[in-house]
C-alpha cells in the first residue's frame, strides 16, 4: 500500500510542477504581448530642451571660428613680407619730374626708398593686425549658428516621430517633443 501512496503523491507533486510552469508560461507569455503592444502603439515620447544642442553647437562653431581666425592671422603675418616685396616693385631708377624736366635719382636711392616702403607697408599692416579684435565676428558667426540650429531643430527634429527597430518584428515609435 505504501507504494499507491507514493505514485499518488509523486503524481500531485508533477502536476502541481506542471501546472506551475505552464501558469507561469502564460503568465510571461501574456506580459509580453502586453509590451509588445503598448511599445508598438504607444512608444515614447521623449521632451527636449531645444537651447541646449543649439547652444552646444554655437560654443563649438565659435571655438573653431576663433581658432581659425587666429591661424589665418598667424598664417598671414609670415606670409606678408614676402607678398608685399614682391607686389610693390619699384623701378630702380627714380624720376623727379619738374616744370622743365625730370631729374634721375642715383639707383642706390631707388633701391633703399623701395625697401624703406616695404618695410612701411609691412610694419603698418602687422600693427594693424595686432589691434585687430576678432571677438565681435566671432560672436556673430555664433548667433548665427545658433539661430540656424534652432530653425533647424525646429524643422527637421521637434514634433516628429521617429522608429526604433528593436528587433525586426517591432518597431517602437518615439515622439520628440521641445519646450
Amino acid at each position: 500500500m505504501k507504494k499507491r501512496q507514493s505514485a499518488k503523491t509523486e503524481t500531485k507533486k508533477s502536476s502541481f510542477w506542471s501546472g506551475l510552469c505552464l501558469g507561469v508560461f502564460c503568465s510571461l507569455f501574456l506580459a509580453t504581448v502586453l509590451v509588445y503592444t503598448y511599445l508598438s502603439v504607444g512608444g515614447f515620447q521623449i521632451q527636449l530642451d531645444r537651447d541646449r544642442p543649439a547652444r552646444l553647437i554655437r560654443d563649438q562653431i565659435k571655438a573653431e571660428a576663433f581658432a581659425e581666425f587666429n591661424l589665418f592671422v598667424e598664417k598671414l603675418k609670415r606670409e606678408l613680407p614676402v607678398a608685399i616685396k614682391r607686389a610693390f616693385q619699384v623701378p630702380e631708377s627714380l624720376f623727379i619730374p619738374y616744370e622743365d624736366g625730370a631729374v634721375s635719382l642715383p639707383r642706390e636711392i631707388g633701391t633703399a626708398a623701395r625697401e624703406q616702403f616695404q618695410n612701411l607697408a609691412v610694419e603698418t599692416v602687422l600693427e594693424f593686425l595686432q589691434r585687430v579684435d576678432l571677438a565681435p565676428y566671432v560672436e556673430e558667426i555664433g548667433q548665427e549658428a545658433l539661430a540656424k540650429a534652432r530653425q533647424v531643430f525646429n524643422q527637421e527634429v521637434a514634433g516628429k516621430t521617429f522608429y526604433y527597430d528593436a528587433h525586426p518584428l517591432l518597431a517602437i515609435p518615439v515622439q520628440v517633443a521641445s519646450e
